[in-house]
């Protein structure tokens, strides 16, 4: 592809579109990313364990890692119910936000081609095209389209018909501002990753970047909830205009039934763990699910990330997978010779290492969720992404 006048679209503009964009972009092809949010994306503060793959591009163009992360020095398990610790080791890994990396990214890429409020409906490609519909009645075509519309692809339900699949759990998410808890819980979490574990779930926090300009963190924190599908999981996930949503209800949405479930059930944690959850002011919850696929190479279309491969995000390298997805595309795209052979071994490769990933994510829900043991420092549930044999090298 690279020297022709071939064109890429990019069906959504997350973290996963632009770093596909921007490397392919960089090897001289055009590109446009059609997202369906009508304004910038934002992660509601999701915290994020930084992985090479995540942060690539950005530390190749010159951006220190130092003002995209936070650090830590240590792992720390411990029984959200009593508080007593299960164990502490030593641990170097940092911390990020799905807002700072995604704001670094599109700022790279500019907003010239990157068009809000193009929510894609129907696609259908022959041998030389593929063309897209948007919900509000524009139409676009491109030489080759690449899915990263996320967990909730509209491309691969289109194509394959496949959603995610409910996991049996939810996660409450929260975040907090120096000052809306006492010092003394701030800097029991901060400077590290904490489990809390239960019999019947589990809650994870650390410190996240405070955003461009400011100095001070943020503390970041999930608490899963094993949730029964049915009328329990319909209740919890229908927002105060009374739609059943399928994978999040933001604060301002939540049923005040619901938000208050949640603050009753902090009281029967731990201190530091309680004061987290009740003083987070505006938490929200959101399913958790996870969905494969056979292939990943469509004909003139491509899924990544999430779109492709949804996994649970307990091996904190979701979005790492998603980045590294994205640069190996655009590598092969970039590159042009032998495409269809060239395509095929970089599905094989990103394939196996998707559903290593997934299997290992699968495994700590299953742990963490029933009381299983969960061993400080175990060495299979490592963050990161999994290696894959040199056989299927691209």
């Amino acid at each position: 592809m690279s020297g022709t006048n071939e064109r890429v679209a990019v069906v959504g503009g997350s973290i996963a579109g632009l770093t596909a964009a921007l490397n392919l972009r960089d090897a001289g092809v055009e590109v446009d990313i059609y997202e369906r949010s009508p304004q910038p994306l934002s992660g509601y503060g999701t915290g994020i364990v930084v992985q090479p793959e995540l942060v690539r591009y950005l530390v190749e163009q010159g951006i220190e890692l130092e003002s995209l992360s936070v650090p830590s020095t240590s792992m720390a398990y411990v029984d959200a119910r009593t508080g007593n610790s299960l164990g502490t080791i030593p641990s170097a890994h940092r911390f990020t936000s799905y807002n700072t990396v995604y704001g670094q990214l599109l700022k790279l890429f500019s907003m010239d081609r990157y068009h809000n409020n193009k929510c894609l409906v129907g696609l259908d490609q022959d041998s030389d095209v593929v063309r897209m519909r948007f919900s509000d009645g524009t139409r676009a075509e491109a030489d080759w389209l690449i899915a990263a519309d996320g967990g909730a692809s509209v491309v691969r339900k289109r194509l394959l018909g496949i959603e995610p699949q409910y996991a049996g759990y939810v996660t409450w998410r929260g975040l907090l501002q120096p000052g809306e808890v006492a010092d003394e819980i701030w800097d029991y979490f901060d400077g590290k990753f904490t489990y809390g574990l239960l019999d019947d779930g589990h809650l994870i926090a650390y410190p996240i970047p405070g955003g461009e300009g400011k100095e001070a963190s943020l503390l970041n924190f999930q608490w899963y909830w094993n949730v029964q599908e049915g009328p329990e999981l319909d209740e919890l996930m229908t927002d105060i205009r009374g739609t059943r949503l399928s994978r999040s209800v933001h604060n301002k949405s939540l049923i005040q039934h619901n938000l208050s479930q949640l603050h009753d059930r902090a009281q029967e944690l731990a201190g530091p763990f309680r004061d987290l959850v009740l003083n987070a002011p505006s938490p929200f919850v959101t399913v958790v699910a996870d969905a494969t696929v056979d292939q990943m190479v469509h004909g003139r279309v491509v899924l990544i990330g999430d779109a492709a491969v949804t996994p649970r995000p307990h091996a904190a390298a979701g979005g790492a997978k998603a980045c590294d997805d994205a640069r190996t595309l655009a590598e092969v795209l970039g590159r042009g010779d032998d495409l269809s052979g060239s395509l095929q071994r970089w599905e094989s490769r990103q394939l196996q290492q998707a559903r290593a990933y997934v299997r290992k994510a699968q495994e700590m829900g299953s742990r963490l969720q029933s009381g299983g043991l969960f061993e400080p420092g175990d060495p299979n549930f490592a963050f990161g992404l999994p290696q894959v044999s040199h056989q299927s090298a691209l």
